[in-house]
């Protein structure tokens, strides 16, 4: 070979080389092999396509304009990403609990009802994010409901029954998850913990130190002693540095949606939003030069569903929305990542829907066919207005109940009641209406060794009743019986549906084209886990 020959030669691959370099810093180099350094997997609990259908609806039609030209994250997120439907039954069921699902999104194999991490014949199966921290990559776990409760603990656990928060817990803190935000101290804080001056003085006066745990095990020292920084408010998380960290902002649940709109933008708020946890999740994983696995669940859509809450409902929706904004935000000139925003199932069955209420109401329309006549529809399609008087709801109608049932019952008037409930929910109640609230029967289903069924007499629900199995807080869904027709709103139960969930996929073009048209759940899981580049053996076979 001629000098010149090979100096050519030479010059063609560097010039190869640096052009590969320069793709991968580009992103080319992600569009092409469909492989990805990090994913973001949002689940939604309880989001079904009716939630978002109500997200958009408000977006576009409430009087006062809540949006930037009306367009909500949510809209942005599909403008730029795939849509697919995604199927949600366990292996053995028609119906999927959250920790089942997923479970079967962590794991990509079928899985049981209430169990976590686990497959459909009971045995462990690693997750997402335990193959990503076998490989190197940082990892993390947000969720606005409490850290071991069922979406987060399906990640970091496996037990037989997501109940065992103690055990989850333990486990979870074993696993080691790099960022770990949520609500749920209880189940890390020895069961002396309120005769412990020191945990006092650690943790803010705003959270309870009343634990759940049977055992005086101190998780919070564990976790400390394996280097994870503690925090217990917004200040500390702001504060927070780079590294291993677990954020844990109230006892049980974090606040809801409604807590969520009055108070997010007020400075003097000590608990973290959402947003905040999963922006500074982001900040401290986004350094990994391996890249990162990041769960955020926004998980109390779902309990508004199993409460047939409406205006709770839309707060959540509107919580998530905001998460949408830091996600879209965070993904703008990346190919490096991921994000999948889904959901585990729907919950509740709701839907707005028309009714014979108010018929035949006379609407003023200009169009020539009319002959100057009023355009008389023969049934009741619904008013914008509703939108804005759900937001105006300041209290859940679970809260509601409960601070009634601490009233004296002197205090525990059809008037008294009337009031109470219409100064939070703006509308109207009659005496049928309190009298339909405030009603009990006998427990068809009573089971005494049952945890939600015990009850010998309970809320009484007209119809279905065998669906709304969750003891008094059932009285909480009667509003929506109540409220149905003026809110033009339905809802079909009071636990999970099997409707397909939407999902949304944004990344490099060459992967989320995978992600489309009809999945199931455990597909989501496994193609999930291959675009980060894991390995894994799979027991169950996709049907």
């Amino acid at each position: 070979m001629s000098k010149n020959l090979f100096t050519l030669l030479c010059l063609t691959l560097l010039l190869s080389c640096n052009k590969q370099n320069k793709d991968v810093s580009k992103g080319d180099y992600y569009q092409r092999n469909g492989k990805v350094k990090n994913v973001i997997f949002v689940i939604g609990d309880g989001m079904g396509p009716q939630q978002l259908s109500m997200l958009q609806l408000f977006a576009k039609h409430a009087k006062k304009d809540y949006f930037d030209n009306r367009v909500t994250n949510l809209e942005k997120l599909m403008a730029q990403g795939n849509l697919a439907s995604v199927m949600t039954n366990p292996g053995k069921h028609l119906v999927v609990d959250s920790s089942c699902s997923a479970t079967q999104y962590s794991t990509g194999e079928y899985s049981l009802p209430e169990v976590v991490g686990l497959d459909y014949n009971g045995e462990s199966s690693k997750t997402i994010l335990e193959l990503a921290k076998e490989k190197g990559l940082r990892t993390g776990l947000v969720s606005d409901t409490r850290l071991t409760h069922a979406t987060p603990a399906s990640y970091a656990a496996h037990n037989i029954s997501r109940n065992d928060e103690n055990a989850i817990a333990k486990e979870m803190i074993e696993t080691g998850a790099d960022v770990m935000l949520s609500g749920g101290l209880r189940y890390f804080i020895p069961k002396n913990a309120q005769e412990d001056v020191e945990l006092r003085n650690l943790v803010p006066k705003h959270i309870s130190l009343k634990s759940k745990r049977v055992d005086n095990l101190n998780l919070l020292e564990v976790a400390s002693n394996k280097n994870y920084q503690l925090v217990f408010d917004k200040s500390s998380l702001l504060k927070s540095e780079r590294g291993k960290l677990l954020g844990l902002f109230e006892n049980s649940s974090m606040p809801d949606g409604i807590w969520n709109t009055t108070n997010k933008d007020k400075t003097d708020r000590v608990i973290p939003t959402l947003s905040e946890m999963a922006k500074v999740a982001l900040k401290n994983l986004e350094g990994s030069k391996e890249g990162f696995f990041l769960m955020i669940e926004p998980g109390q859509i779902d309990w508004a569903g199993h409460r047939n809450d409406t205006g709770l409902l839309l707060h959540e929706m509107l919580r998530a929305d905001d998460l949408f904004g830091v996600l879209n935000e965070w993904m703008k000139g990346r190919e490096d990542t991921l994000l999948v925003v889904t959901a585990d199932h729907e919950t509740g069955g709701f839907g707005f829907s028309y009714s014979g209420y108010n018929v035949l109401t006379p609407l003023k329309v200009s169009g020539e066919k009319f002959n100057g006549n009023d355009y008389r529809a023969n049934y009741n399609y619904g008013d914008f207005d509703t939108l804005d008087t759900l937001y105006l709801q300041s209290k859940s109608t679970m809260e509601l109940m409960l601070e009634v049932s601490k009233w004296k019952e002197e205090k525990r008037t059809t008037e008294n009641l009337k009031k109470f409930f219409s100064s939070h929910m703006k509308y109207e109640f009659s005496d049928e209406d309190i009298a339909m609230l405030m009603k009990s029967s006998k427990n068809q289903f009573y089971r005494p060794d049952h945890k939600n069924l015990k009850l010998k007499e309970v809320p009484h629900i007209e119809d279905f009743a065998a669906f709304y199995t969750y003891g008094n807080i059932v009285r909480s869904n009667i509003f929506a019986r109540v409220l149905a027709h003026k809110q033009s709103a339905v809802w079909a139960t009071g636990s999970h549906t099997s409707t397909p969930v939407t999902m949304i996929t944004v990344g490099p073009k060459s992967l989320t084209s995978e992600f489309g048209g009809l999945l199931h759940s455990t597909q989501v899981g496994r193609k999930t886990i291959e675009a980060l580049g894991l390995k894994k053996e799979y027991k169950t076979k996709i049907k």
